[in-house]
């Protein structure tokens, strides 16, 4: 698992080609699910695979209007 969070976190700072990605993939020490997922960039069976979560909620919720940010 790590190694694919690692390869992760190197790829998501470098634009790569399809070519490139693919070869990098190839080069990972990891088993043919995780690089299947990978190579599909199929999030949904990456996060499984890694026991991440299913759903996750972002919310930015306003502040009540007259509320006062200091108190």
């Amino acid at each position: 698992m790590s190694n694919v969070i690692r390869f992760l976190e190197s790829v998501g700072g470098n634009q790569l080609s399809d070519t490139e990605y693919r070869d990098a993939v190839s080069k990972l020490a990891v088993d043919a699910r995780h690089a299947k997922a990978l190579l599909d960039r199929d999030c949904d069976e990456l996060s499984e695979l890694l026991g991440g979560r299913r759903k996750l909620m972002f919310a930015i919720l306003a502040a009540e209007e007259g509320e006062s940010r200091h108190s």
